[in-house]
């Protein structure tokens, strides 16, 4: 199966992120909540989908490259949804903030080391094909799962990151955010601006990959690359904070 080089990237680096799994303080103990019919009980654990929040929003890039823009870091007060005007931003910088075109660079020559899409052939005007292609994959993609189909369809494109609980509880809640989404209105939904939008970006791909990569079987290719590329940054950008400080406190 074709795997996107970015998609590599990010699973290098979880590792790193089970790494920066914060311990929970020693000495603490479940709260508890008084009950109209009887004593206290433990405190439920936090769901894996909170109500989304503004908050406060993350560093902009994951080791200074990957872009973050969508990540709120801590849930806040009352939810207040993007307007379209703001979807199409994060798109937009998510896109072409300036570390991209040095990230899509360097994914094409590997990606021409390995000889993927092979019809493009080696030297400067095979690496021209597949950068084209790579940043035309990233813009389409990310204008269609953060900005028009959420816009459309009236879903917030952004990550809320979990912060607490156990390492499965927050990898959990990062995978699961390429399946639900939070609307405009602050509900659960099924992510259809993800999924139908990797699905869109990778049948447009047809118009520009060459003959071998224009098959069924490469558009799903495509497809699953794309929404396991999410995941797996979910997961990066759930954690990012904590790197920050694991690094942060090596330095000193």
């Amino acid at each position: 199966m074709r795997l996107n080089s970015k998609l590599w990237l990010c699973v290098l680096f979880l590792p790193l992120a089970l790494c920066a799994q914060e311990a929970p303080l020693s000495g603490t103990s479940a709260s508890t909540t008084p009950t109209a019919n009887g004593p206290s009980q433990p405190e439920s654990t936090v769901p894996a989908i909170q109500p989304a929040t503004p908050g406060i929003e993350t560093g902009k890039r994951i080791f200074g490259v990957l872009p973050n823009y969508k990540t709120v870091e801590k849930m806040s007060s009352a939810y207040e949804p993007l307007s379209t005007h703001a979807k199409f931003v994060i798109a937009t910088k998510d896109s072409f903030d300036w570390p991209e075109f040095f990230v899509a660079g360097a994914m094409s020559g590997l990606n021409q080391i390995s000889d993927q899409d092979e019809e493009w052939g080696q030297g400067l005007k095979g690496y021209a094909r597949r950068y084209g292609a790579s940043l035309a994959d990233q813009a389409i993609s990310n204008y269609l799962t953060e900005a028009i189909l959420p816009s459309v369809l009236h879903h917030d494109p952004r990550y809320f990151r979990l912060g607490q609980g156990s390492a499965a509880h927050r990898i959990l809640h990062a995978l699961s955010w390429v399946i639900i989404s939070k609307t405009d209105s602050n509900h659960n939904t099924l992510n259809v601006s993800e999924l139908l939008g990797s699905g869109a970006s990778a049948s447009i791909g047809l118009l520009y990959y060459p003959a071998e990569e224009r098959g069924g079987g490469a558009v799903r290719d495509r497809f699953i690359t794309q929404v396991s590329f999410d995941a797996a940054s979910s997961v990066l950008k759930e954690y990012w904070p904590d790197i920050r400080r694991l690094l942060a406190k090596r330095h000193h």
